[in-house]
């Protein structure tokens, strides 16, 4: 339901707020006065198309916020687009500069004006002589008569059924029409791993051959160094020229020196440490060329190993660091094209069980839309007579698919069509209906379908056009009849319809010296009596036209 509604400098308004109610509202006003402006404004929270002519002369920018109470279906969005309910409320606003940009936000945060229509079509809809109403639109014969035949939760299965069933037959569709190249890859990828798994390569096996190889290919050096500086660390046997027996003989020099000099003492201290650490640098040096391993035969069965390692690597076009990750993601490659011809057939037996299924439940969910759709152009037609047109017919075209034609919703191709006179050929809504008809039809399908929907407020313009008298009244009850569920808002000419309302809003243009100003204000009885009268009557209001306006106002509130 829209609450409220904020307008500056919008068109030829300057400003205004105005509050709605539940119920039926008319907006009136002498031809020419800018009726349309508040619905336009409205319109552009809805995320309708901007340009710069909607801003007012003068101004740097247009704006219009809409409040709405929320429902079931607008939460919906709201949490699936991660935009808070604040208060049961929705804020739907719009921006646009002299230059023809627009800015839009929902509930504060910055919106596209795709969100907007989206967002809008859970919250109201719009009926008017304009091509875009939602009755026109391709899904809504089918989500009228869904909704209407209490039919959501069968039409959700058969969505779930195709779903399955397409994403499987898609997938199985793939895998035969590539076959041939798919065995062509898995023999080559049978044929490289293979080789990798001869090859048998360890995680770390690479890194541990080449230290090992380094320490085999050097063997002889480091044997001969290491001995060398064994010698020059502890001597050789039998004689004094190691560097240990040197230290050692410089210790006792000093002991022989009686002087208690720190200098002295200091020195000597260095001299015991580096003794001793030269003969533990002596000990680790032995234990180091006791495994030194000159060993030429394992030296060539390292070389042949990495030559092996090293060609493979060359072969796959990789860095030879990369051959054992190479290997595993070659295996888990493999095993995922090892689709067997038992799989295969396992997968088309699927596929016609989950076709059958589909099928199953399409057929009669397209058996029972048939039923709902026959009661709702009984139920619409019903209402033809009160609205003028009692020559015309309505019904629901239902076309059936075959499978290959199917979608998520069924079998079903479904179109409202309408045949306005007798012997004339009958044609979709959009083709043959004239704007007032459409209108009248639409407001006819909205009585009707009320009750299942979950869009509680309702905007008609020029719904009247072409009728009046008896026939605007009786559409201007049905109009009552369906703000009284929820929200209805009307663009009418006619009193009869205007009498009914619950709210009225009357449209006037205020020409000034410099500019024209349009204002829109909420009338109280006596305005109201006055503006029904001025429409009864024309421009000069008389008693008469005073006195029939008030008789029309009392017969309302009789009921």
């Amino acid at each position: 339901m829209l609450v409220h509604l904020s307008i500056r400098q919008f068109a030829l308004v300057e400003h205004l707020e105005l509050e709605f109610r539940r119920g039926m509202a008319v907006i009136t006003g002498e031809t020419g006065a800018g009726k349309s402006i508040l619905l336009d404004a409205l319109g552009l929270t809805l995320g309708d198309r901007v340009d710069a002519g909607m801003v007012r002369r003068g101004a740097d920018k247009a704006e219009v916020c809409a409040s709405f109470a929320s429902n079931v279906q607008a939460r919906r969005w709201l949490d699936a687009h991660d935009i808070p309910d604040e208060d049961d409320l929705i804020l739907l606003r719009r921006v646009v500069s002299a230059e023809g940009r627009s800015r839009g936000y929902i509930n504060g945060r910055a919106a596209s004006a795709n969100d907007l229509r989206e967002l809008s079509q859970c919250l109201i809809e719009v009926h008017s002589q304009h091509a875009h109403q939602r009755l026109l639109q391709k899904d809504t014969p089918r989500q009228i008569i869904d909704a209407y035949g209490n039919l959501r939760k069968q039409a959700d299965t058969v969505a779930e059924y195709w779903t399955s069933w397409n994403h499987l037959a898609r997938k199985l569709r793939s895998l035969q029409e590539t076959s041939a190249e798919l065995l062509a890859q898995r023999q080559l990828l049978g044929y490289q791993v293979e080789e990798l798994r001869q090859l048998a390569i360890g995680a770390t096996e690479l890194d541990d051959l080449e230290t090992e190889h380094k320490r085999l290919a050097n063997a002889e050096s480091m044997l001969l160094s290491g001995q060398q500086a064994l010698a020059a660390s502890a001597g050789d046997e039998g004689r004094d020229a190691g560097a240990v027996r040197m230290v050692w003989k410089a210790i006792q020099q000093l002991d022989k020196i009686d002087d208690q000099h720190p200098r002295l003492d200091e020195a000597r201290d260095l001299m015991q440490q580096a003794h001793i650490l030269l003969e533990e640098a002596g000990s680790s040096l032995r234990g180091y060329l006791e495994q030194v391993d000159i060993n030429p035969h394992r030296l060539q069965q390292v070389e042949e190993r990495l030559g092996e390692i090293f060609s493979m690597a060359r072969k796959h076009q990789i860095q030879p660091q990369r051959l054992f990750d190479h290997w595993q993601e070659q295996e888990a490659a493999l095993a995922a094209m090892s689709l067997s011809d038992e799989d295969l057939d396992a997968m088309r037996q699927q596929e016609v069980e989950l076709h059958d299924r589909f099928m199953e439940a399409a057929t009669a969910l397209s058996a029972a839309r048939s039923e709902a759709a026959a009661r709702l152009d009984r139920d619409v037609c019903g209402h033809f007579e009160s609205m003028a047109l009692g020559k015309a017919r309505f019904f629901t075209e239902l076309q059936t698919l075959d499978s290959q034609q199917a979608s998520r919703h069924g079998i079903d191709q479904i179109q409202f069509m309408v045949q306005t006179n007798p012997g004339m050929p009958a044609g979709p809504l959009a083709k043959v209906a004239s704007g007032g008809e459409l209108s009248r039809i639409s407001l006819a399908v909205q009585v009707v379908t009320a009750a299942t929907s979950e869009v509680t407020c309702l905007i008609f313009d020029e719904v009247d056009v072409g009728i009046g008298g008896g026939t605007a009244e009786r559409v201007g009850r049905l109009m009552r009849s369906l703000g009284e569920r929820g929200q209805v808002m009307c663009v009418t000419h006619q009193p009869q319809v205007a009498a009914q309302a619950h709210q009225h809003f009357m449209v006037s243009k205020i020409s000034g010296d410099e500019q024209t100003h349009t204002r829109i204000c909420e009338l109280n009885e006596r305005q109201r009596t006055e503006e029904i009268a001025r429409m009864l009557g024309g421009v000069d209001i008389t008693h008469n036209t005073l006195v029939h306006a008030r008789e029309m106002l009392a017969l309302v509130k009789q009921g």
